[in-house]
């Protein structure tokens, strides 16, 4: 019988390890890309499948419903799994999937495919964050986190834009075509060139609610919770709130969204050079500005500059607040309770970016988008209050 050595685990870095993160980053930019793709390419599909543009909307809203279903069962399943391994499994189905996406002859197949996309990226997200801070001194985590959060933004301001075009100009099969590659050509990277790291033993189930961080962890995903479903509460009926609330010209808009995207980029600078010096008071007063924006956007619907403030500021206060919730989300969980810990922010994430869709469409329907602005404000406030009772549970 012949005998094998494990290979130790690399230690953390005690200097930040760029290559790692960027290759991170950019595995966070095509996982994000490929989910929401789809609604670039929403008239190309729903012609070539005939099949309704509801129907092709599935293939987004399903995803968001997989994730939430799947993401904590399936963290736990591979909660003794290497991370680097599960990190490029998840890749590897994800690329697999889309290959099979992009040659799917119905659309009943390429809704079957894309589940299990799903299932793989729930998986991918909640682990690469508690993985890429593995491998930093903690004293930078805050910015390893807001770094490779850097692919999510890349994704909406490029590579969603440039993947609808190519598919308007040449054939929306290509993109996923071309997304499978990325995808694959990611997961040799990761599998080639990044250390492992193995998973940290588990607490037993009974044992979890036991933990002393299990609290402040929950009140930190509750907050990630509320402020997706702030942000998002508005922000599916943007369009019509600018030109029917605001009385803006439709040609506004672009440039407003365009601004909202330059913005979250600025806040997600600011979240890396604030989130490790003063963890609480940065994440704090973030929050306490996207209240600010949304209450803005109700009080002075009528008045241009303030909707332009508006915007401006909620699109900073949202381009950060994710990787400093996160940030601070894996800070006061303990070591065994970490995979899990952000397996939630990804649950609970998702299931407030649903709760504000529905919010935001009853309110636009039965009363008008003045108060889904003033209720996304009030969501926002609870999100700030849920921040500082993590903090108050936490102790620090």
């Amino acid at each position: 019988m012949s005998q094998t050595t494990a290979l130790p685990a690399a230690p953390a870095a005690t200097r930040t390890p760029w290559f790692t993160l960027i290759v991170l980053a950019f595995a966070v930019f095509a996982t994000v890309t490929v989910e929401m793709i789809p609604a670039g390419l929403l008239p190309a599909m729903s012609a070539e499948f005939d099949v309704s543009a509801a129907q092709i909307g599935l293939l987004v809203s399903l995803w968001s419903a997989t994730i939430i279903v799947s993401s904590l069962p399936v963290v736990r399943l591979a909660a003794r799994v290497d991370r680097r391994t599960l990190i490029v499994a998840a890749l590897a189905v994800m690329a697999i999937a889309n290959a099979a996406t992009a040659l799917a002859p119905t659309f009943e197949v390429a809704l079957g495919v894309r589940i299990v996309a799903a299932v793989a990226h729930g998986a991918f997200w909640s682990i690469v964050m508690v993985y890429a801070t593995s491998l930093v001194d903690p004293r930078v985590s805050g910015r390893t986190v807001a770094v490779v959060s850097a692919g999510a933004s890349g994704a909406t301001v490029l590579g969603i834009p440039f993947g609808t075009l190519v598919g308007q100009a040449a054939d929306w099969r290509l993109v996923f075509g071309g997304l499978a590659a990325v995808l694959a050509a990611v997961a040799i990277v990761i599998q080639r060139r990044l250390p492992r790291r193995p998973a940290a033993r588990p607490a037993p189930s009974h044992e979890r609610r036991r933990d002393r961080s299990f609290r402040p962890v929950l009140a930190a995903a509750i907050a990630c919770l509320l402020t997706a479903a702030a942000s998002f509460t508005l922000f599916t009926y943007i369009a019509p709130y600018l030109t029917e609330v605001a009385g803006l010209p439709a040609s506004w808009i672009s440039p407003l969204l365009f601004g909202f995207g330059a913005a979250g980029i600025a806040g997600l600078v600011i979240a890396a050079l604030t989130a490790d010096r003063w963890p609480v008071a940065s994440l704090v007063l973030m929050s306490a500005l996207f209240a600010v924006a949304l209450a803005a956007l109700g009080v002075a619907a009528q008045s241009a500059t303030a909707v332009v403030a508006g915007i401006l500021a909620w699109g900073l206060a949202i381009g950060g607040l994710p990787a400093m919730l996160q940030s601070r989300l894996l800070g006061v969980a303990s070591p065994e309770l970490r995979a899990t810990a952000s397996a939630l922010m990804v649950v609970f994430f998702n299931a407030g970016i649903a709760l504000g869709a529905t919010l935001g469409g009853v309110l636009e329907q039965g009363v008008d988008l003045v108060a889904a602005a003033l209720a996304a404000a009030g969501l926002a406030v609870l999100a700030t209050c849920a921040v500082v009772a993590s903090r108050l549970l936490a102790g620090r």
